[in-house]
């Protein structure tokens, strides 16, 4: 593997465990400092609106100066929000850090894999984006039981309880971005070719996003779809863990356990998943493991007793990290930064943020529905629009394996 996928997968690997450890709780504070359910939507809404503003501009600024400094731009922006959090005496206080941590995601989740598939083969990525879960999946077992611990120790899930955790990722954000800034090297030329040649100005950015879509097969249909799937996916992705909690009596440790057992199962599947999208296609393999994540999701609903959320983390949920059918997003996001060739990958990054505008009305719809007892209709939404919308839709878009050669 070039040194660069190396550097990357490991920074990145300590980055995606500190975000762990709060990501199932990140709800329940916002709760704990007094969020109704109207308000925990709008608060998703809020981070979703400011990273598609910022998102076309971040993908010009990537091609013109590069991934590196994008990415230590994100990092800073995750020390800056873990440190609202950690501070946050009220709920409306939130508001920043989320801005903040929504940028942060936006920047660093993305420019990783675009780091994997520039400096891959194509007959490799898949795998190699299924390796480079398979090291955050190994860190991340111990992280839902390590997060279960701290809060359990400082006083249960509450407010008081969860806010060590943010003090956590303050430090660990601040090692990586001291660890990326002196060990990851540029991307290869290749990657940002045309970023000599682009000019300056805001005529100059449309026009490079105008020759984004030229001779690409499919990629307004693809962006059709990843706004539909957006949209359902945000409309319950807030209220998961609520729903664990509040309906279902699941305490930290019950969290902990389903958190480890989905980091596990989908640290065994993820190379196989990988190997196999290199072998017989992207869509194929997303087609395999996806149905998975709605039976997680059908039982998270049904479950009899919180001991049942075990066998969910297995399986995948919808608003959830990890299980079997969680691995779906591999090939599924491989196939994502293959739809163009490198030097658009910048521009493409810039478009794929203005995806997040979809988020900006479903999660408010989430909070209104469940503030009015629609809860199991929240959280089947993103199955019933897959299933009727997306997965037709996907089934009309070429496979991209091979088509992106180096």
């Amino acid at each position: 593997m070039d040194r660069r996928v190396k550097v990357t997968i490991a920074g990145s690997g300590i980055q995606n465990w500190s975000q762990s450890l709060a990501s199932q709780y990140n709800q329940l504070y916002a709760e704990g400092l007094g969020a109704g359910y109207v308000e925990i939507g709008s608060l998703n809404s809020i981070g979703a609106a400011i990273t598609s503003i910022v998102s076309v501009p971040l993908g010009w600024t990537v091609e013109r100066y590069g991934v590196k400094i994008v990415i230590l731009l994100g990092l800073a922006c995750s020390i800056l929000s873990a440190s609202i959090y950690a501070l946050a005496g009220d709920w409306w206080i939130l508001i920043p850090a989320i801005i903040l941590s929504s940028i942060s995601m936006r920047i660093i989740n993305p420019l990783t894999d675009v780091i994997f598939i520039s400096c891959t083969r194509s007959d490799r990525s898949g795998t190699v984006m299924g390796l480079s879960r398979v090291v955050w999946g190994i860190l991340n077992v111990f992280a839902p039981m390590t997060a279960a611990m701290i809060v359990t120790k400082f006083g249960g899930i509450n407010a008081r309880g969860i806010r060590p955790l943010y003090i956590i990722q303050i430090l660990l954000a601040a090692f990586v971005f001291l660890f990326l800034a002196s060990k990851l090297q540029p991307l290869p030329a290749h990657a940002n070719r045309d970023g000599d040649r682009l000019g300056s100005g805001v005529s100059s950015m449309v026009q490079d996003f105008r020759e984004l879509f030229k001779g690409e097969e499919g990629l307004k249909r693809w962006i059709v779809l990843r706004l539909i799937r957006q949209f359902g996916m945000s409309i319950a992705m807030p209220f998961t863990a609520l729903w664990m909690v509040n309906s279902k009596g699941a305490d930290p440790y019950i969290l902990g356990v389903m958190g480890s057992a989905a980091a596990m199962v989908s640290t065994l599947l993820q190379i196989p998943a990988g190997r196999l999208a290199d072998r017989i296609g992207r869509k194929k393999v997303f087609f395999l493991l996806r149905p998975l994540t709605y039976l997680g999701t059908i039982l998270m609903i049904l479950a009899p007793r919180p001991e049942y959320l075990v066998l969910v983390g297995l399986l995948g949920a919808v608003g959830m990290r990890g299980g079997a059918g969680g691995v779906s997003f591999t090939p599924f996001i491989t196939m994502h930064w293959e739809m163009v060739p490198g030097e658009k990958r910048g521009r493409w990054f810039g478009v794929e943020g203005l995806i997040g505008i979809a988020t900006i009305p479903a999660t408010i719809l989430g909070g209104v529905l469940w503030q009015y007892g629609f809860m199991r209709e929240v959280l089947l939404i993103p199955i019933v629009l897959e299933v009727l919308v997306v997965i037709p839709l996907l089934m009309t878009i070429p496979d991209t394996l091979g088509r992106n050669e180096r």
